[in-house]
């Protein structure tokens, strides 16, 4: 029997058309909020009325616990034995939702029946956004799901509109993704997923797309193609520092041992100068697929950032200097799980 499948794409689309030879390029954004200290994330009981069956709201809060903890676990894994990741958690009841003092929550949780209305996207099963100094996650009940139908020649896959428990597994992914941008994580934006048409396992759990395939069993995402990745753990450290919460990276102040040296490239027209910079990850350091941190911080004071692949411990970063290379000082870090492994100097004259 011949079948034809219709894929859903979810929650984000991204624009552009991709060419299947086209060179995979990727770029991770990071968002304004960020804790300042040991965060509290609050998750209110789903209320009455939602059509959320009874039965399934003590699995839905149980199962938020687990993937608060799905990112915390980790992040502790990878990171110095004293690094600070705990986290408060606070589960607040229906008869308690009234009264309760919600700024003392970082993050608050919400299940709800269906998005709002006018909300971008008809196929949206959850969002997190930032409002009155805290993140609001909501996770949406009634999403969109996978149905069947047939005629003599073909079975045909198509989006339809469900209530039911097999959505579960949808929400888990998306409450992943959407703690992840309450913590500071924008969009993992690649190609991949265009190159392979949705298939295996994405890079990050912050992907933009969420690709809702057809299946036979009608199961509209499968959780295990939408996990938290080394790439996401590197992310947060990036943004907070090896020691955990509260430990934004700032630029390393050297110590008396550590002298640096400036040294001086004479730009020339039409030639373009590359200082080759390498170097080798400590291996109690060294986690396989986490990528080299490279800041450079210009000479007008902005500071561009990027990260290398390392490969068996030992990374190799190029510093290009043409004609049109702004002349002054150029500081350039290189970090690795939020620990400064080198500092060097470059005057452009």
């Amino acid at each position: 029997m011949k079948i034809l499948f219709f894929v859903i794409i979810g929650v984000f689309v991204l624009s552009g058309i991709i060419s299947a030879d086209a060179k995979i390029e990727t770029k991770y954004d990071v968002l304004k909020n960020k804790f300042d200290g040991v965060p509290t994330f609050c998750t209110n009981e789903p209320p009455q009325g939602t059509g959320i069956p009874e039965s399934l709201t003590p699995y839905l809060m149980k199962r938020t616990k687990s993937n608060v903890d799905a990112w915390i676990g980790p992040l502790k894994s990878v990171s110095m034995r004293n690094a600070n990741w705990d986290v408060n958690y606070i589960e607040v009841s229906r008869d308690k939702q009234a009264s309760f003092d919600y700024t003392k929550c970082n993050v608050v949780i919400s299940f709800l029946k269906s998005a709002p209305e006018g909300t971008t996207g008809v196929e949206v099963l959850g969002r997190e956004y930032f409002k009155d100094g805290r993140s609001h996650v909501e996770i949406y009940y009634q999403g969109y799901g996978v149905c069947e139908t047939k005629d003599s020649a073909w079975t045909y896959w198509y989006t339809c509109k469900q209530d039911s428990p097999k959505l579960v597994v949808a929400m888990e992914a998306i409450l992943r993704h959407e703690l992840g941008h309450a913590m500071g994580l924008g969009h993992y934006i690649s190609e991949e997923l265009f190159l392979t048409g949705g298939l295996g396992h994405p890079s990050s759990i912050m992907v933009p797309v969420l690709d809702l395939l057809a299946s036979p069993t009608h199961v509209p995402l499968d959780p295990e193609l939408m996990e938290i990745m080394p790439v996401d753990l590197a992310k947060l450290k990036e943004i907070y520092g090896d020691n955990g919460w509260g430990n934004q990276v700032q630029k390393s102040t050297p110590t008396k041992s550590e002298k640096l040296v400036t040294k001086t490239i004479h730009a020339k027209r039409t030639l373009i100068i590359t200082e080759k910079i390498t170097g080798i990850i400590p291996s109690s350091l060294y986690k396989k697929g986490i990528k080299v941190g490279i800041s450079v911080l210009g000479p007008d004071g902005k500071t561009s950032t990027q990260q290398i692949a390392a490969n068996k411990g030992k990374f190799e970063y190029s510093f290009r200097v043409s004609d049109s290379t702004i002349h002054g000082k150029y500081e350039i870090t290189i970090s690795y799980l939020g620990k400064s492994l080198k500092k060097l100097v470059y005057e452009v004259v």
